[in-house]
């Protein structure tokens, strides 16, 4: 793909995060990570959906890098709930993520399995089909030679099918998570009428966590791995601590360059609120600055 060497100063933010993404899609797709993995679990794993018996509501938003203009920004709202059977638990979920003149959107759902090996061990079982859909839009890239003829200046759309499917086994205190996505491998053009396709490649994660609790406090360690080739492997870890799960503060590190703190609370065993602060690290500092990443979420009362 050709771009003009002369680019208009006020845009460079814009098209650096437009050609950022344009990278990714040509090899892959990379999904937004989190450093919530606990406070909006559907958003990653299938399984979750078949977690418990509630139905919870969660709405998610992250903002990374804030220092650079055109900063990509996700935003996802999920539910999850039981089904007429003790073995079945749904979930649907539908998202955004906005980076410059380019833009993700996808609508999923999600049924999941549950199973009990013993009366404190469970296993859950989850696999989701959706639609997501990759666009660009030219009318925001001001380019001082017009009518490029990759750009161009108009939008540009394409929808593909999607798939995932995990395995969540628990016993209330640990967690341990693992889930593919972009199952189907479904190409996508990169820009119509260049011939040039890209393919989603599978993207895999794994969260573990344990809750160790002694009297009214818990300390929780929670390990994320995330792998998308040929992006090299990330490794994210934190700590939580919470009283009595009503008030939490957390940090942690990602193997990316970012290190995150935050806190939470909840409100009448049905409202959480959830904040992390995340800040690149190392010589991307001065450039990408740091990030914000919220969880509201509400658990419907039986």
């Amino acid at each position: 793909m050709s771009v003009p060497g002369h680019i208009s100063a006020q845009i460079k933010g814009g098209l650096f995060a437009m050609l950022m993404v344009s990278v990714l899609c040509a090899g892959a797709q990379q999904q937004p990570v989190t450093t919530l993995p606990l406070d909006h679990a559907f958003d990653a794993h299938p399984a979750a959906a078949g977690q418990d018996s509630l139905i919870h509501v969660s709405l998610w938003q992250r903002s990374p890098w804030t220092g650079l203009p055109s900063a990509p920004r996700t935003t996802s709202l999920s539910l999850t709930s039981p089904t007429g059977s003790k073995a079945l638990g749904w979930g649907a979920r539908a998202w955004s993520d906005v980076a410059g003149p380019t833009r993700m959107t996808g609508l999923h759902m999600g049924l999941a399995y549950k199973t009990r090996w013993t009366d404190r061990w469970k296993m859950s079982f989850g696999i989701g089909l959706g639609w997501t859909q990759f666009a660009i839009d030219g009318n925001q890239i001001d380019l001082e030679v017009d009518d490029d003829p990759v750009l161009g200046s108009t939008y540009q759309a394409v929808g593909v099918p999607d798939a995932t499917a995990g395995l969540l086994i628990s016993d209330g205190n640990f967690v341990l998570a693992a889930s593919a996505g972009q199952v189907l491998g479904s190409a996508v053009p990169v820009f119509e009428g260049t011939g040039l396709d890209s393919r989603l490649a599978p993207h895999l994660r794994m969260m573990m966590s344990y809750r160790h609790a002694r009297g009214q406090w818990g300390w929780t360690p929670i390990f994320q791995l995330q792998q998308l080739r040929p992006i090299p492997m990330e490794w994210s870890f934190s700590l939580r601590v919470d009283k009595e799960r009503d008030f939490w503060a957390m940090a942690g590190y990602r193997s990316a360059g970012a290190g995150h703190f935050g806190a939470g609370v909840r409100l009448n065993d049905q409202l959480t609120f959830s904040y992390n602060r995340n800040w690149a690290t190392g010589s991307l500092a001065q450039v990408l600055g740091g990030g914000h990443e919220v969880v509201l979420g509400f658990t419907v009362p039986r």
